[in-house]
């Protein structure tokens, strides 16, 4: 967008805030209060609407699933880490042995000179 066209875009926007400004001004007291009044009921049905939506089944039911896909992974993750856990102790028993079958050789070695 060129510069001019954002400068007049900038103060049309300006000039709306302005005159939305005067307006609310301008106002009586009753209807500033009406407004007001308006605004805190808009609250208390957002709220109420947000309280709705946590109640409703389908977000009970993703809660549901979540937890359940969570178990699930945590007990795949448990089996991956007793498998790991079982192949490491059956390579540390084979790297002892090897040892021990090296310290056995060479024994045998010195013993032999």
């Amino acid at each position: 967008m060129k510069p001019a066209a954002k400068l007049v875009m900038r103060n049309s926007h300006l000039a709306i805030v302005l005159g939305l400004w005067l307006a609310l001004a301008a106002c009586s007291k009753a209807t500033t209060e009406k407004t007001g009044d308006d605004l805190k009921a808009v609250g208390h049905d957002a709220a109420a609407a947000a309280k709705d939506v946590t109640n409703a089944p389908a977000a009970k039911e993703l809660g549901s699933d979540i937890k359940q896909g969570t178990e699930e992974a945590a007990a795949k993750t448990k089996a991956a880490a007793d498998e790991a856990g079982e192949k490491l102790k059956e390579g540390a028993k084979d790297a002892g042995d090897k040892t021990d079958a090296a310290l056995n050789k060479a024994k045998d070695d010195v013993s032999k000179k």
